[in-house]
């Protein structure tokens, strides 16, 4: 499918406006248009059988914006959605036939954005953006991306062989001249009003909980652990993380995002940044597959208290962590912490693997660790499988970071010895194990030992590294039926039974994200995945 003039020529103005910012960070100045005249126009001679295309139309302030059809693709310009227009109808993108596309010039921001603090109220029945089944999104500008404002939904429901994916115009612009790659536009950013570690308690009792995104200036939290932001499930987002006013942002943000919300089946594919980030809140997480992110595949910050379930990350040629974990941005015990509205992480996450080779990556900063926990952060951890090719000299399968001006007195190390961190039924299969200690323990964690903290949890094993197809089936990410060590010894799985934790979970029956020869939704999806990335 090819562009229209109009967004050729939108592309090409993009270029020229972010070379000539010389050298240093890329500033982008929102564009104001002026929406107070209709300029969509309604095009009903597509190529798709002749049938008339149905994009998306929205009525705001009297006036009905409407894409424009153009052969198989709808096109959206910047008096239809930008950086400078708050949306505040609740619309529908359709699915198209022939593998067209909703192309939007600009940003999408869905649901007025309030900052709490002047005295503004979240229109907590705000506006919903629906998304059907087999719909595909693609931006053209690197700046522009989907935000859902406090109070907003966005109800993006697919199925597994008809995903909702979020791309760039570069992968569905059939020019051969170009290829899509990370950072080619923004990603999807969630603001909810979940509870944040930022947050005082007071203020959230208030209602004046406010903390400001990543990207352009907008605000989460709040004082509702159950908030519903709608559903994400069977998505599929690639080429993400542009960095937008100095942030990095990543395949998907979820700011201080209630546990009513639904994140269920989503592929986030080579991203610049994280692939998905939590900031505070309490959503839950399950049937998720990362893959080839330039930082993290799971990060998560500021008291996160969701659970998560099967999610797999696999890191090939670049990424850091599997998973990064920050705790908080104070001290939990120090006096400015008494009257925070949460503490800090501690969510339970059961059933995930990670498969990365530990080398450096493509960046200097990249190195293919497993996970790394740090600032006081609390988890359970639970069927959970590292896989990691690394030498002595590379990245180790777990890392507690204790960095004393990051981390206090060895925090998570305080943490992990009284058992608020805690591995169960895990296993390690890696050439380096764990990171060394940056900062030499001292008092009573003189003593700690990280190899006897980890083996003598409940049925946790380090088998050491062979070869990948010791531990993980034909696909390269699967738990093999037979696991061997690296002596070729059979090794004996205990999978623990989550579903005895919270309903949320069920009874896996096996450690890691996927066991090998698994037939189900999940083990498509994970086929689909991988098939995605291999492209």
């Amino acid at each position: 499918m090819k562009l229209s003039g109009l967004f050729k020529i939108s592309l090409v103005t993009t270029a020229i406006t972010l070379a000539g910012c010389g050298g240093g960070d890329i500033n982008v100045t929102p564009t104001t248009v002026d929406n107070s005249v209709d300029n969509s126009v309604t095009n009903p001679s597509g190529n798709n059988g002749g049938d008339t295309i149905s994009c998306a139309t929205y009525t705001l302030d009297g006036a009905t914006f409407t894409g424009e059809a153009e052969g198989i693709n709808c096109l959206y310009s910047q008096a239809f959605a930008s950086n400078a227009k708050e949306i505040t109808s609740s619309f529908v993108i359709p699915a198209l036939d022939d593998g067209g596309a909703h192309v939007f010039e600009g940003a999408l921001f869905i649901g007025d954005d309030v900052d709490t603090s002047t005295g503004a109220t979240i229109d907590v029945n705000g506006p919903t953006l629906s998304i059907e089944a087999g719909a595909t999104i693609a931006f053209t500008k690197p700046e522009s991306f989907i935000r859902i404002a406090r109070g907003a939904n966005i109800e993006a429901i697919g199925e597994v062989d008809k995903p909702i994916i979020f791309t760039s115009i570069k992968e569905v612009d059939g020019d051969d001249s170009t290829t899509a790659q990370i950072g080619d536009w923004g990603g999807v950013q969630v603001n909810g009003r979940g509870h944040s570690i930022r947050c005082t308690a007071t203020a959230a009792a208030q209602d004046m909980c406010n903390h400001s995104a990543e990207g352009i200036v907008s605000y989460y939290g709040g004082n509702d652990p159950q908030d519903s932001s709608g559903i994400l499930k069977h998505i599929v987002i690639k080429y993400a993380g542009f960095g937008v006013e100095g942030d990095e942002l990543n395949g998907l943000t979820l700011n201080a995002v209630g546990s009513g919300t639904t994140i269920d089946y989503v592929h986030v594919h080579n991203g610049f940044d994280d692939g998905i980030e939590l900031f505070g809140g309490s959503v839950n997480l399950k049937h998720i597959v990362v893959t080839d992110t330039g930082d993290d595949g799971i990060d998560w910050d500021e008291g996160w208290k969701g659970y998560g379930q099967y999610i797999l990350v696999r890191s090939n040629e670049y990424g850091n962590h599997g998973f990064e974990t920050d705790g908080a941005k104070v001290d939990p015990l120090s006096a400015d912490a008494q009257d925070l509205v949460t503490t800090v992480s501690n969510p339970t996450i059961a059933n995930a693997t990670v498969v990365t080779t530990g080398d450096q990556g493509a960046e200097g900063r990249r190195t293919g660790a497993g996970m790394e926990m740090k600032e006081w952060g609390k988890a359970q951890l639970a069927n959970m499988l590292f896989v990691n090719s690394s030498s002595v000299d590379g990245a180790g399968c777990f890392d507690l970071y204790n960095e004393k001006d990051k981390s206090g007195d060895a925090g998570v190390h305080a943490n992990a010895n009284n058992g608020d961190i805690a591995f169960m039924n895990s296993i390690f299969a890696c050439g380096k194990n764990f990171e060394d200690v940056n900062t030499p323990l001292t008092g009573a964690l003189a003593s700690f030992d990280i190899n006897t903290w980890f083996t003598g949890g409940e049925n946790n094993q380090l088998i050491g590294f062979a070869d990948f197809a010791n531990v993980l089936g034909a696909d390269g990410v699967s738990t093999a039926a037979t696991i061997t060590d690296s002596q070729g010894t059979t090794v004996a799985t205990t999978a623990k039974d989550m579903s005895e934790v919270d309903s949320f979970f069920t009874n896996a029956g096996y450690i890691g994200a996927l066991k090998e020869g698994e037939s189900s939704e999940w083990a498509d999806f994970v086929a689909a995945s991988l098939q995605r990335a291999s492209n």
